[in-house]
């Protein structure tokens, strides 16, 4: 039984693209597509398959999933049926035996890849330190905007300014203030009694 699978997925080809491709490759090669299935999910092609020694036809290999291991997984699961699988885009026609080695090679290219990006990163943040960039997050013991003017916001509360005012004067939002005022109860009690919140 030679079977279509259309992919519906919304991050392939439409579903009509799709069956076009499928019937001009079977039209091409003497095939009759008996049955077309659509799925979302590989998975879902087992319940459609009673029977081994099927062949199915995909588009292309983005049916199969859309990263390395999505398509891993795939061959994996189509490797028990003892399917032929035809990937018309890319011109893969592969066999029951086929299907059992595959997932060891795309294993490898992940592996390979995931080396590769991770030497690449490293090369490029060498390259960044190199031209004097300061790489990683900032520090949280940096001095703070209002460290050094504890006595003039004492001033300042004191005369009855309001906490948006000494804020606005400070270059600073009214939250940054708060935050101060709760990090240095010693500054509170230098005005207390006064509304600080």
């Amino acid at each position: 039984m030679i079977l279509g699978y259309l992919d519906n997925n919304n991050k392939n080809i439409d579903v009509e693209s799709q069956r076009r491709q499928i019937l001009c490759y079977a039209s091409e090669n003497g095939l009759t597509v008996d049955m077309f299935v659509q799925e979302s999910e590989i998975k879902a092609l087992q319940s459609s398959l009673k029977t081994n020694n099927h062949t199915v036809i995909f588009a292309n290999i983005v049916a199969l999933g859309t990263s390395l291991l999505q398509i891993k997984e795939s061959v994996l699961l189509l490797a028990q049926q003892n399917l032929t699988i035809v990937l018309v885009k890319e011109g893969y026609v592969w066999q029951p035996d086929d299907l059992k080695t595959i997932p060891a090679g795309l294993e490898l290219v992940i592996n390979i890849r995931n080396s590769l990006s991770s030497i690449v990163t490293k090369r490029a943040l060498d390259d960044k330190k190199a031209q004097g960039f300061t790489l990683g997050r900032k520090t949280r013991n940096k001095k703070r905007t209002l460290d050094g003017k504890e006595e003039e916001i004492i001033s300042r509360k004191l005369n009855g300014e309001s906490n948006l005012k000494i804020a606005q004067a400070l270059g600073v939002t009214p939250t940054t203030l708060y935050v101060f005022y709760r990090e240095h109860p010693e500054v509170r009690r230098s005005f207390a009694g006064e509304e600080y919140r």
